[in-house]
């Protein structure tokens, strides 16, 4: 995912909400529903920069025992 310099698009959105004086319950539901998706998808690049750093170092310790 690509962000234009400055933020997120949920940041320049909040931006615009207040400066226009828009506020509610369904702009609070939207940013939460957008925080809970970077959440998500933040978790899961965790998970998978986890199990790549487990498989190199696996392969390096291997690496490391045919040399010695």
């Amino acid at each position: 995912m690509v962000f234009r310099v400055g933020g997120s698009p949920a940041a320049s959105e909040v931006a615009t909400n207040q400066q226009t004086g828009a506020t509610g319950a369904g702009d609070f539901a939207a940013q939460l529903a957008e925080l809970e998706r970077v959440s998500k998808e933040a978790q899961a690049n965790s998970i998978v920069m986890r199990r790549i750093t487990t498989e190199l170092s696996s392969e390096k310790k291997v690496a490391d025992e045919r040399v010695s």
